[in-house]
């Protein structure tokens, strides 16, 4: 990527802001003039476009833990506080205004939640979705990210995110960059390996979503096992 300065001036973040409006940014862009600055090598469109694809976009991201945004190279304190200080407004946002109230969330629901997430994504990624008693979401995280065509899921991984927020339901959602939805041999053994661990924990996965170019699968409206809820 070229450096912010060799752009021309009206395709820099700030500058396209002011004349065209917030709204004309990507994700990437958005996330720029939040960070405000980058490092030797690498400048802030980089490290935003690298941030938003390892924790699954702007949902994903503003879920992470700070002590993890410090990890990554470039972000130091006041970045990292200022993307959890953007995820603490929004959460507090959708509280006071029951935004998620009018929501069904179901399969269909994050199909079209995480199809934009996933659509150049070029590696799998497994989203963990906790919902609470009400199934209402209170923390959303990409818990895994492929080496090309697979994933490896430890449900000890799992139920720790469960139990750092008391929730009792979740849902994992997956892509293939395939772009065919199918479940594989080893999609199927896994999710049927995991049901059985939640079942002995005694938390509920609701359902495995995979999405594709196109379409998705779910695996409890495709009745490929019985996903209890």
């Amino acid at each position: 990527m070229a450096k912010l300065k060799t752009l021309p001036k009206l395709d820099r973040p700030r500058e396209k802001a002011l004349r065209y409006g917030i709204s004309s940014l990507s994700d990437s862009e958005l996330l720029a003039i939040l960070l405000n600055s980058g490092y030797k090598g690498n400048n802030i469109l980089e490290i935003s476009t690298s941030l938003l694809s390892k924790y699954g976009g702007i949902v994903g991201l503003l879920n992470i833990p700070i002590m993890e945004l410090k990890k990554n190279k470039g972000i130091k304190d006041v970045g990292a506080l200022k993307i959890a200080l953007i995820g603490e407004f929004y959460k507090r946002i959708v509280e006071k205004f029951n935004i998620s109230d009018n929501e069904i969330i179901d399969d269909e629901y994050l199909y079209n939640k995480y199809k934009s997430v996933f659509y150049l994504a070029t590696q799998e990624h497994l989203m963990l979705v906790i919902l609470n008693k009400r199934k209402r979401i209170i923390y959303e995280t990409n818990i895994y990210k492929g080496q090309s065509d697979s994933i490896q899921i430890d449900f000890k991984d799992i139920y720790k995110e469960l139990a750092k927020y008391d929730g009792k339901n979740f849902y994992l959602i997956h892509n293939h960059p395939s772009g065919d939805c199918s479940p594989s041999e080893d999609d199927i053994q896994t999710t049927l390996e995991l049901l059985s661990q939640c079942r002995r924990m005694k938390v509920k996965m609701l359902d495995h979503i995979i999405i594709g170019d196109e379409s998705y699968y779910s695996f409890k409206k495709m009745k490929k096992i019985t996903i209890y809820s």
